[in-house]
């Protein structure tokens, strides 16, 4: 006869010791391939558990180390100790699939219901997608709402916490389309203000210019909050409001606005987490992250202990990663056309799926032709499922650099089609503010990584990585930009930048071979990947931003009243900016703060932001206008320009590149500010002074440039225009900025008018100003095409550095201030001349 062994009492160890390692070693109904646990695993376990009653705590993990195993452990342990409820979140509904799958063969007990027993009674690990959550409606409780006393929670963990996060900043984002009656009388409300800092810029908004984009000045929406409470507060249940209102009601005051024809967007500079007890009060939070360099945002946003952030918990070693060759096709071949690389991919899709990520549904329409499945957020899980399931071939996503998996055969080939964009008003605002800073390429940089970590899912697990885009390229060819990589993708860069050195000279046909050798599994090239990530290890102590310090310390200053406090916390990380523009938006939210308590040193100070960036808000007295210096000798002025900015040769040409990119135009409102500030920085590059008033002071035209003997160019741009013909209105812009230039330069000054636009055509009543020239899309595109032979022909031998021989090529190439406006722009055409 048997025994019956469960009639012995005992205590599972399982469900009694916290140490992690032995918790999954009792498992006693974990499947076979869990039998032992990887060293990473194990490492990370062991580092973790003398500090786990830390309440933020930040474990780092290359993609495919196990981290979901890692993290149901961690949480398991928290429950043994009595530590509960806990909560596992995931950025979506298809990873939290992903992890109860894992959880079931684990044999741990888990649920998706919030409001189950064994979750809340702590025997079970609650696994769901971070909006349950954060939300504004959370099953969790929201601080203020009534019937819901908030869940105590003794630990949370955020799997892919940057992921996840941009989930979470949605759900503090108050979002009112033109629909909705409210949009409409917010600009009203808020018309003087924006008519005083650009009358131009508000007549656009008001006529409905998809280009058109304004911030409120922070003091306007301060003093105006009552007014503002009228408009929105009758609405708070409406469903653009029911998600997000309840999240942003205690901080309204703070938050920052921006405005366009189609939305008014509402947010607040920091995360006001208070207002999700559950999370806030939980004694434990464990954010699981990918390597990457910059970690301030959890402060920021989650409002993690930057102690704690600090030291991140890492396994030994950072070796572990999955195997990437990463190309560059335009750069190893610049003669090749788009057209050739595009049709290179589709082929290779016959054999492997080979998936690209673009920027933009603009961009997913180039792909569309060629795509056997293209997927925007709605359409996501169902492509990404037949990707896993088995061959798809070309398959297009539209901005989803993070928060997906595609493991092995689901992704052989990965495109990055061009470099993540600002889409969202604000996002936007910000992109002008502080575009070419460093806090931007950062912001850029850690998409980029994000991406190409989309095709390697484990450390067995490889894919080939292809960059396309000067834009992209170039971000990442800067010392800059490489430093701010994690060290694995930096190994795995530097290895690849041999591999295109290999390249040189060779025909684009060669590229498939080398693909060929990536995924056929080459073992000279298998040996070599791995080589590349010997010995690397995770940096211990991480750099957090001062500036983010200080931010996340002034806004919850703020949220207790202490207006004059929170200002001066900010002054305190003025010195740590990382340059000029950052300090400029430090001060401008200073003030913003400021402005309750000492509304005359705020604007001051508001005053000394905008001579720090000049797309900070104009304060009340405006910012007067000096006229821009006239240039002397082009070529000199060219080369001092070119030297002081570029290395070598090579960032010469990048940076061109880049700048050329953004010269192109599109009926995408969110490109209009970049292509201005490549207009000003083209005449940079040629040696004219540049600048654009409408932004820098609310008047005048676009871009301005000085070309030399007392003359200008007075320059609007129409790069999103679509219309074959000029309408009225905008010859009439024209002609305002013209009248503006005469106003503030002496009569020795002379300026031609010029317009950038898709054709020359006037409207029938229309009537350009006398000598106004247009620059239409067709000599666009040859100027483009022009500045890039200028560029390698001064790129040669060191050129560039020397005046005389860039004096004499901008004479070859018809760039010159006496020869710009003969070669390059045509006379308007008026309907009676066709």
């Amino acid at each position: 006869m048997p025994i019956d062994f469960s009639k012995i009492g005992r205590s599972s160890v399982s469900d009694t010791v916290t140490e992690p390692r032995r918790i999954f070693s009792a498992l006693s109904a974990k499947d076979e391939k869990y039998s032992y646990a990887r060293d990473v695993q194990s490492q990370v376990w062991s580092a973790w558990h003398p500090r786990r009653a830390e309440r933020d705590l930040v474990v780092k993990m290359n993609t495919g180390g196990g981290k979901t195993v890692v993290g149901l452990i961690m949480l398991k342990s928290c429950l043994n100790e009595d530590v509960g409820p806990v909560v596992y979140l995931t950025p979506d509904n298809y990873l939290a699939g992903q992890v109860r799958r894992e959880a079931a063969a684990l044999g741990l007990q888990f649920t998706e219901d919030p409001e189950s027993r064994p979750f809340l009674q702590g025997r079970a690990i609650l696994i769901v997608n971070v909006h349950t959550l954060f939300n504004g409606k959370s099953k969790f409780g929201v601080k203020g709402a009534q019937f819901r006393t908030p869940i105590e929670l003794g630990a949370v963990l955020i799997d892919d916490a940057h992921a996840c996060m941009a989930t979470v900043t949605e759900q503090f984002t108050l979002r009112i389309p033109s629909t909705h009656a409210a949009h409409t009388k917010l600009i009203k409300l808020f018309e003087p203000d924006l008519v005083a800092q650009s009358l131009p810029g508000f007549k656009d908004l008001e006529q409905d210019d998809r280009s058109a984009l304004m911030a409120v000045p922070p003091w306007a929406w301060t003093d105006k909050q009552a007014a503002v409470l009228d408009i929105l507060h009758p609405h708070r249940d409406d469903k653009v409001f029911q998600w997000p209102w309840p999240l942003l009601v205690d901080s309204l005051g703070l938050c920052r606005v921006a405005m366009t024809p189609s939305t008014v967007e509402i947010a607040p500079p920091c995360l006001p987490m208070e207002m999700l007890p559950s999370f806030a009060d939980a004694k434990r939070r464990i954010y699981l992250t990918a390597t990457l360099a910059d970690d301030s945002v959890l402060i920021t946003e989650f409002d993690a202990d930057p102690d704690s952030v600090r030291r991140p918990v890492t396994p030994e070693s950072a070796d572990d990663l999955g195997e990437r060759m990463i190309l560059s096709p335009q750069e190893s071949f610049p003669e090749v056309a788009e057209e050739d690389i595009h049709a290179f991919l589709v082929e290779q899709a016959k054999t492997y799926n080979v998936v690209v990520i673009v920027p933009s549904k603009k961009r997913l329409a180039v792909w569309e032709p060629l795509a056997a499945e293209t997927a925007t957020a709605k359409e996501l899980d169902d492509v990404l499922e037949k990707l896993r399931e088995g061959h798809v071939g070309l398959v297009v996503l539209v901005s989803k650099y993070d928060g997906i998996d595609l493991p092995d055969d689901a992704c052989r080939v990965l495109v990055l089609d061009g470099l993540p964009e600002a889409r969202d008003p604000l996002e936007r605002v910000d992109s002008d503010a502080l575009g070419g800073s460093d806090v931007t390429l950062m912001r850029q940089v850690q998409r980029i990584e994000q991406g190409m970590g989309r095709g390697v899912r484990s450390n067995k697990d490889y894919c080939v990585v292809m960059l396309l885009g000067s834009k992209l390229t170039a971000r990442l060819n800067t010392p800059k930009a490489r430093a701010m990589l994690s060290p694995a993708t930096r190994a795995q860069l530097a290895l690849s930048d041999k591999v295109a050195d290999m390249l040189e000279g060779e025909e684009f046909g060669a590229l498939e071979g080398l693909v060929e050798q990536c995924l056929k599994r080459d073992p000279e090239w298998v040996s070599l990947s791995r080589d590349a990530l010997d010995g690397l290890t995770y940096e211990k102590d991480v750099a957090i931003s001062d500036v983010a310090l200080a931010q996340r310390a002034a806004f919850d200053l703020a949220g207790q009243r202490r207006f004059a406090e929170a200002s001066e916390r900010l002054r305190m990380a003025f010195g740590a900016a990382v340059d000029v523009k950052q300090r400029g938006r430090l001060k401008e939210q200073a003030a913003a703060y400021l402005h309750a308590a000492d509304p005359v040193a705020a604007q001051k100070l508001q005053l000394s932001a905008v001579q720090d960036n000049r797309a900070a808000a104009r304060p009340v007295d405006g910012v007067s206008y000096k006229p821009l210096k006239p240039i002397q000798q082009q070529g000199k002025v060219a080369a001092a320009f070119l030297r002081e900015t570029y290395d070598s040769p090579v960032q010469l040409i990048l940076g061109v590149k880049e700048l050329l990119a953004d010269l192109v135009p599109s009926e995408d409102e969110a490109l209009v500010n970049p292509f201005e500030e490549a207009v000003l920085q083209l005449g940079l590059h040629l040696g004219f002074n540049s600048e654009r008033p409408e932004r820098d002071i609310g008047n005048g035209p676009d871009d301005l440039w000085s070309i030399g003997n007392n003359k200008y160019l007075v320059i609007e741009c129409k790069s999103a225009a679509l219309a074959d013909e000029i309408p009225r209105r905008d010859i009439e812009q024209l002609g305002q900025s013209l009248d503006w230039f005469d106003n503030q330069f002496d009569n020795t000054m002379t300026a031609t008018g010029i317009m950038i636009h898709p054709s020359r055509q006037l409207h029938a009543k229309a009537t350009a100003p006398a000598g106004s020239k247009i620059i239409t899309f067709a000599k666009l595109e040859q100027l483009r095409d022009t500045v890039t032979a200028f560029t390698r022909a001064i790129a040669k031998d060191d050129n560039y550095k020397d005046a005389d021989a860039v004096a004499e090529r901008l004479q070859k190439f018809h760039l010159t201030g006496g020869m710009f406006v003969g070669h390059w722009t045509e006379a308007p055409r008026s309907t009676s001349r066709r």
